[in-house]
């Protein structure tokens, strides 16, 4: 109870903190437009414009080596606010005082899309608990802000002596940079608990925010923010033919759902960001003043180095709906600004990665097919699909086509989930507006972002981690539930009889949320526990090692053995039994000699040479061999859970000293 209590206070502080670092730099930019926004749209821009700026000078600062300048400069820019604007730049957080619905749907947003993260990393009697891939892609994230509190830009902290690449890290910068000015917050907390709260701020405040402006209607609004926090896919449709079960299938289709997004900050944070981004362009469209380019340009201008998918379908969206406004209105200022969109956009990119078109594959409609057959075990339907290819008559090629557009439809419609409304929508608009639809930048912008979000897992995957393609649907569902909130609120203004509304509005809700329900009951359900864990006595040894070593020293951890989870029961297991991670750079600070190997090979062509070196060394067949492996590859420290292996190393022949040794842990410091 006492840590809980601590983690809320903590809480608090963190959102005093916040407030001056990212909410006030944002609002330095936007007050001068304070008197034609909402105080939803204010608060969308100030923290968008803020993180934006944070990280930019976060980076800057580093360049010139002046990174202590941080802290100074946002105390002098908050301080200057307070004095000159006093309690207004409060004032646009008046708006969830006088919009009770807006506030408790926000509320209700963040506890559903914060509770995948908010349990894990905290501190239970039997040591730090992680649930789902969080264990994993969670310490990841938490590994790499403790090397960004070091340097920018960082090495890889799984991948000791090499810079990262091939990676979008800005949102780790975001979160690494804040630890760094304020090191009393933990990176599990900010990680998991903290940061989780303002990205799923960000989403909803920004979608309801541009939905509302877009539309001119709060009650779409509202419904956006719904489609966005608590809409999932069909699966629960698919996992209740099977077991009976309501509840659960978020991914039978394959793609997340919105309400997990969290667990993938990069993902969220660009989210928040795109819808922002949509904001100000919209309002630039509408009054072609400068300001509002330059506006939209500073929220957009990195996002592909917070997320690459995110800007490629901004760009994609932006470079149409230019085209089509130059057509239009035969003014090339939108066209100069797609191309310092695309330029600032592509620089933050290449600085990031090397050689990273060779990460995709074209490999068309991959997903549709495993989805049939791996995920709905839907084998007699690949089978006729088979036969009728192989007869190769024109019969048998329309039968192909049926079966494939059976497929198509299942996999569009499965993913959507009760978002599929928003298709009424869009053919009315194709209907009825005809070409004033297609003439309208801001509708083309939306369309072609959503369509590049959809068309991209169709046609390509990713190497290494061949399903991560699948992200960019995210896209395409985010933007369809803002389709969905207008066509549902069209079908509840067009029922007159007040019972029948209510009943329509509880069905829509009703099929919406059992797959978001169904993550939860999954996760932290009855006999569910936690996957992995980080016993009381390993905190001990990594904090020992953590204060008792220099930033740089680079650990080498033992290979990861699949077979290890056997000596234990039930999980939660030992979290390197578990999977190969990088808890051991997350929990000391330090860079591993290679960790989390699957996540490393999408950064680098081969890990193959340190795998077999990792090897040879625990081997011990050759200790002269050892010995100058450590030399070589510069290894401070070797870090050991006693029950990974069988014999213990020999100190006196390997070169190794004894740094720290418990019941369960011993740390080897080279000689």
């Amino acid at each position: 109870m006492f840590l809980l209590i601590q983690t809320l206070a903590l809480f608090l502080v963190f959102s005093l903190f916040s407030f001056f670092s990212f909410y006030l730099l944002g609002f330095m930019i936007i007050v001068s437009k304070r008197k034609i926004l909402e105080r939803q749209e204010m608060i969308a821009f100030s923290l968008s414009l803020g993180m934006v700026l944070f990280v930019l000078f976060g980076i800057i600062l580093s360049f010139m080596h002046i990174r202590w300048f941080l802290l100074p400069l946002i105390l002098l820019i908050s301080l200057f606010l307070i004095s000159k604007y006093k309690l207004f730049i409060l004032d646009p957080w008046k708006i969830f005082i006088k919009d009770k619905t807006l506030l408790i749907l926000i509320v209700l947003g963040i506890l559903t899309q914060g509770f995948i993260n908010f349990p894990s990393g905290y501190l239970y009697q039997n040591g730090l608990q992680f649930w789902s891939s969080q264990g994993h892609d969670g310490l990841w994230h938490v590994s790499s802000m403790e090397i960004i509190k070091q340097s920018i830009p960082p090495q890889n902290p799984g991948f000791a002596g090499e810079t990262l690449y091939n990676y979008h890290y800005l949102v780790d910068i975001l979160m690494g940079e804040f630890g760094r000015i304020f090191p009393f917050f933990t990176s599990l907390d900010l990680y998991f608990r903290f940061f989780p709260v303002i990205f799923s701020l960000l989403i909803g405040i920004s979608t309801f925010a541009f939905v509302s402006r877009w539309k001119n209607n709060k009650s779409i609004g509202y419904w956006a923010i719904f489609f966005t926090y608590f809409c999932g896919s069909f699966g629960y449709i698919v996992i209740f033919l099977r077991s009976k079960q309501l509840f659960g299938g978020e991914t039978v289709f394959w793609a997340a759902q919105q309400n997990t997004i969290i667990g993938n900050p990069p993902h969220a944070i660009s989210h928040g960001l795109l819808a922002t981004f949509f904001l100000g362009f919209l309002i630039y469209l509408r009054e072609r003043k400068i300001i509002w380019m330059l506006i939209s340009f500073l929220v957009g201008s990195i996002l592909a180095g917070f997320k690459v998918s995110g800007g490629f379908v901004m760009l994609a969206g932006l470079g149409v709906a230019s085209l089509i406004d130059f057509i239009n209105k035969r003014k090339i200022s939108t066209l100069v600004f797609v191309f310092l969109m695309g330029l600032s956009n592509f620089i933050t990119f290449k600085s990031m990665t090397y050689n990273a078109a060779s990460f995709l594959m074209f490999l068309p409609w991959w997903f549709i097919r495993t989805m049939v057959v791996d995920r709905l075990g839907w084998i007699d339907l690949e089978l006729q699909r088979q036969h009728y290819l192989s007869k190769g008559t024109w019969h048998a090629t329309l039968r192909v086509m049926q079966l494939e557009a059976t497929a198509f439809m299942i996999f569009v419609v499965g993913n959507l989930g009760i978002r599929v409304v928003g298709a009424i929508e869009l053919v009315r608009n194709f209907i009825f507006r005809k070409l004033e639809f297609l003439k309208d930048p801001m509708e083309i912008m939306l369309l072609v972002t959503m369509l590049t979000g959809f068309i991209m897992p169709l046609l390509f995957v990713q190497k290494g981690l061949i399903y991560n393609n699948i992200q960019f649907m995210q896209y395409f569902l985010f933007i369809f539930g803002f389709y969905g909130a207008i066509s549902t609120y069209r079908i509840l203004t067009s029922i007159k009889n007040k019972a029948v509304k209510i009943i329509v509005a509880i069905l829509i809700v009703s099929l919406a949320i059992p797959t978001v329900i169904g993550n939860l009951v999954e996760f932290y359900g009855p006999g569910r526990t936690a996957l992995s864990k980080i016993s009381p006595a390993e905190l001990v040894a990594l904090k020992y090692l953590k204060d008792n070593s220099k930033d740089s020293s680079v650990i080498l951890t033992v290979f990861f053995d699949k077979s290890l989870k056997n000596k234990f029961g039930s999980q939660p297991w030992p979290i390197y039994a578990w999977y190969d991670t990088s808890y051991v750079s997350a929990l000391s600070g330090r860079p591993s000699y290679l960790a989390s190997e699957h996540v490393t090979l999408l950064f680098y062509p081969s890990t193959d040479q340190r795998i077999e070196n990792k090897r040879r060394f625990f081997e011990q067949s050759d200790f002269y061999w050892n010995r100058e492996f450590l030399k070589k590859a510069k290894i401070g420290f070797v870090y050991v859970a006693k029950n990974e292996l069988k014999t213990a190393l020999d100190t006196e022949k390997n070169g190794l000293d004894i740094f720290f040794d418990n019941e369960e842990v011993i740390i080897y410091k080279v000689k």
